[in-house]
């Protein structure tokens, strides 16, 4: 009778292990697929599939499962959503859509998990978008951004993002405000070497930013327009887009944008 027990217990256990074990499988292969198909879907700027790809991420929340990361890409994407948007300012109620939804995940995702450093600068990289519907609230902008960056830094200095974020920001900012071209190139310098040195923890981690980090460094160089900045821009987007091919960032805005500073 005892060895009964114990064997139905030793059989039990095992079940809940495997069980577990199939369960995280599941997790893992479903996100990874659903990152596959959301950054396939970035590439080339489909919105639709992008949307679609939001789905997924919706669909992975019911197996209950390290919910913090899926709010992380459900908030990365409105974001994108919502960032694309800012290129046409009819579009200012589509922006303010999609960055305040987006704010409110990453809150979830950061409510669950408050050391990972990508959620902060997700946050921060979502007050920038603010400033197309809120510019009355400067303030309360400028105090936010700060405070998910420090966040950002404490925990992971190294993080090529968050460089890259101080890069674009820079480099929208008027000089007048202490931003500009010149002072961007060294941020976006220092994010582009740090993703040459990047391995993600997981591989389901965000890994985005690269591609935008050539772009916008290929951009900086033209603007500056120090001794050697156009050879040193034209090379750098020659490398982007052979190591991305298949960019409609590089070879849609980024390359219109090159041809206006020329």
């Amino acid at each position: 009778m005892k060895n009964t027990l114990k064997t139905f217990l030793i059989a039990a256990l095992l079940f809940v292990v495997s069980s577990e074990c199939l369960r995280a499988d599941d997790f893992t292969d479903a996100i990874m697929k659903a990152k596959k198909n959301l950054f396939a879907a970035m590439t080339i700027n489909d919105e639709k599939g992008i949307v679609k790809s939001r789905g997924e991420f919706e669909r992975i929340l019911q197996l209950k499962k390290q919910e913090w990361i899926v709010n992380y890409y459900l908030a990365f994407i409105d974001y994108s959503i919502g960032s694309s948007a800012m290129s046409d300012p009819s579009n200012k109620d589509k922006v303010k859509k999609y960055t305040e939804s987006a704010l409110s995940l990453i809150d979830k995702s950061i409510l669950v998990r408050d050391d990972f450093a990508d959620a902060y600068i997700l946050r921060y990289a979502l007050q920038f978008n603010r400033w197309a519907y809120e510019q009355d609230k400067m303030a309360d902008i400028i105090a936010a951004s700060e405070e998910a960056r420090n966040k950002a830094e404490k925990l992971e200095p190294d993080n090529p993002r968050l460089y890259l974020m101080d890069g674009v920001s820079t480099y929208y900012t008027p000089e007048m405000f202490g931003g500009g071209a010149k002072k961007a190139v060294p941020m976006l310098e220092k994010s582009l070497d740090l993703f040459g040195k990047r391995v993600e923890k997981e591989a389901y981690y965000p890994d985005w930013g690269k591609e935008m980090c050539y772009g916008f460094l290929t951009l900086a160089y033209l603007k500056r327009d120090d001794d050697g900045d156009k050879k040193l821009s034209s090379d750098l987007y020659t490398k982007a887009t052979a190591e991305f091919p298949s960019s409609s960032f590089l070879s849609g805005y980024i390359k219109k944008e090159m041809e206006k500073l020329k």
